[in-house]
């Protein structure tokens, strides 16, 4: 079977990807994109205002497809740890290819449309993990007497710990800066089961 011809704003989205994981969204230029992507700057705009709303319109699109496949697991025949380490691995997937670069891209003081945006799919996920965590408390999955906000505030605190250059530089990568602060979240400083 002939692989399908990518659109122009297909081809677009992916380059755009590529490049943002490796380097950043900041570096990346329109015309990098363009170039890589073999289009014109015309026909960039007229898919994409500006390179900010190419940002948003990829993390939307990428958060939906994540989404949907959290709520598979979520409503899974599996244990709490198994959802858990289900979720991990799907996010490990996802950031497998993300640049350390692309992450403190987010808490540039002139990403703040991007970042309102990484905000309001943060309040998203945090919604849907509050269901999990609830449902798994009621089933007796994990502690009865957990304060679940203060599961949130810590989550939401380990959020913001990523604007911290120097977190960042304690870990060569995403994926290991992301296995450190699940890690943490869930086991303390007590072995990983």
């Amino acid at each position: 079977m002939k692989p399908m011809k990518l659109t122009k704003k297909e081809q677009i989205e992916q380059i755009a990807t590529e490049l943002f994981w490796k380097h950043g969204f900041k570096k990346v230029t329109i015309d990098e994109i363009c170039k890589k992507a073999n289009v014109s700057r015309k026909t960039f705009y007229t898919f994409f205002e500006n390179k900010t709303a190419l940002v948003i319109f990829l993390m939307n699109k990428l958060t939906e497809v994540a989404f949907v496949e959290s709520q598979q697991i979520m409503n899974g025949d599996y244990t709490f740890e198994e959802k858990l380490e289900k979720s991990l691995q799907l996010k490990l997937q996802r950031n497998k290819d993300m640049s350390m670069e692309f992450v403190a891209d987010f808490y540039n003081p002139d990403a703040a449309e991007i970042l309102k945006c990484f905000n309001e799919i943060m309040g998203r996920s945090m919604i849907m993990l509050v269901d999990f965590l609830k449902n798994a408390q009621q089933s007796g999955e994990i502690n009865p007497n957990l304060n679940l906000n203060y599961v949130l505030w810590l989550m939401q605190k380990q959020v913001e710990f990523c604007s911290s250059p120097e977190l960042m530089h304690m870990f060569p990568d995403v994926d290991t800066l992301t296995r450190q602060l699940t890690q943490t979240l869930i086991y303390g400083i007590m072995p990983v089961k």
